[in-house]
């Protein structure tokens, strides 16, 4: 067996149904504990975003800290991802998705209301927080459990937030290349040149120039691509009932296949409309609170609410996109042989032909760019907590060793199109690794992420 193999094999037992049911376990304890907050208090999560950080303590404004962590959360998973979900677990796996995100909405909100909540503010004003730091206050435990998801998390930035990102970023370029005849190697070699620049310039600054970027980008990379998916809706939108119906009956019964092919089961869906799921809004992760703890807000309920609206964002909005998209063209059916990127391209030619490469490529490169920035910042803090809050070395000069080893992947990455599905492999694997010790935290400690909520919204802040 070799590595690939073994990754492989891995991330079929950390994605098997154990998995599956801690997850949504939390989450509908979650949301009975809390009497689906998510949902009921959506608009307040809205109008939420509006604060400007009036009264709170922190090292980021709440806007652009939020477009940060938006930035990670909406990647190349809410186009590949969603796209191969579809591929592995057929239209069903969009209904699950969806699942996944309401329950994650509640999730998300008590980890960032952790965040808030452990975390320290120096004498000098500064931050020391991250998911580590609520985890190692579970009795007896804690400490054991936040040193395992350190070290899992800074190994997992290198999937989910590296290679997985610098390599979507250059399929992206590589369809642009393809469409205007240029060399698609030499495409890729480019792209991962200058995401390497990019993104060092970036991450030099630390997670306030990663914030101050982000809040640029984001919003209209958002805009960008949710207004080419509604094209591709209303031109297709005679086959809209049908994508509907397909959706919500191939949730609960198996869903054939044409042209003899397998076919796609329940399990399937399930089991990659969540996967996928998790990997776009990674609630339940503990990725998204190692920035959360560093916004300036007056409440740790507060923070919450950014999370709510996170994962609806991310999920309901951006990743329903794709998958309708990919639904209503029919290419899910009709190009078996296309999975991830390559169908969502698929159904971005039959909608806009020659002007497809430029549309979704620029989306890519921007979702892929974006989490590749913030992911370095979640790397980084768990790299620290480990070397020098753990081990006692000196911080400085790691965090300048972290720094320089985040950009050499890219390049290796951008040019490695063999290496498209281990990369995903390699993240899905360490995804749910690193996920356990979070959400034994976040079960623990639920009633009071819970309670800061209500208190928040009792408040009438907001």
């Amino acid at each position: 067996m070799d590595v690939i193999e073994l990754i492989r094999y891995i991330d079929g037992l950390v994605w098997g149904l154990p998995a599956i049911m801690i997850l949504v376990g939390t989450g509908v304890a979650i949301a009975i504990l809390g009497g689906f907050f998510q949902v009921r208090y959506l608009g307040k999560a809205f109008k939420n975003l509006l604060y400007k950080g009036t009264g709170g303590k922190g090292e980021v404004k709440p806007f652009a800290l939020f477009a940060a962590v938006m930035g990670a959360t909406v990647g190349v998973g809410n186009i590949a991802g969603v796209s191969t979900a579809v591929h592995l677990g057929g239209a069903g796996a969009l209904f699950w998705m969806w699942v996944c995100a309401i329950l994650g909405m509640g999730t998300k909100a008590v980890e960032a209301t952790l965040a808030a909540w452990s975390r320290r503010i120096t004498p000098d004003g500064r931050v020391e927080g991250g998911t580590p730091y609520y985890i190692r206050l579970v009795p007896v435990i804690g400490p054991a459990l936040a040193v395992v998801f350190s070290v899992f998390t800074f190994i997992a930035a290198y999937g989910i937030g590296n290679t997985v990102q610098a390599n979507n970023v250059a399929l992206g370029v590589e369809y642009i290349a393809k469409g205007y005849g240029w060399d698609p190697g030499l495409a890729r070699l480019v792209a991962g040149v200058l995401m390497f620049v990019f993104t060092a310039l970036v991450v030099l600054g630390g997670i306030r120039r990663i914030a101050d970027v982000s809040n640029y980008l984001v919003p209209f990379m958002a805009f960008w691509y949710i207004a080419a998916s509604l094209i591709i809706w209303v031109k297709y939108a005679g086959n809209f009932p049908l994508a509907i119906k397909e959706i919500f009956t191939y949730a609960f019964t198996p869903q054939a296949a044409a042209g003899g092919l397998a076919g796609w089961m329940v399990y399937s869906a399930i089991r990659y409309g969540f996967a996928r799921g998790l990997f776009s809004n990674e609630a339940g992760l503990g990725s998204a609170p190692n920035a959360y703890a560093y916004m300036t807000v007056d409440h740790p309920g507060r923070v919450g609410l950014y999370g709510v609206f996170e994962v609806f964002m991310d999920t309901i909005v951006i990743c329903t996109m794709t998958g309708i998209v990919d639904v209503v063209t029919r290419v899910y059916i009709e190009r078996p042989d296309l999975d991830g990127a390559a169908l969502a391209m698929e159904a971005f030619y039959r909608a806009y032909g020659g002007w497809a490469p430029p549309i979704l490529g620029i989306a890519l490169a921007l979702f892929a760019y974006t989490t590749l920035l913030t992911w370095e910042w979640y790397g980084e803090v768990n790299w620290l907590y480990f070397w020098s809050k753990t081990l006692g070395l000196p911080e400085k000069p790691l965090m300048w060793i972290w720094r320089v080893m985040w950009v050499i992947p890219i390049i290796p990455a951008a040019v490695s199109a063999g290496l498209f599905k281990a990369f995903w492999d390699f993240a899905d694997t360490m995804n749910g690794l690193m996920a356990i010790p979070n959400l034994i935290a976040v079960a623990y400690f639920a009633p009071v992420g819970i309670g800061l909520i209500k208190d928040f919204l009792k408040s009438g802040k907001v």
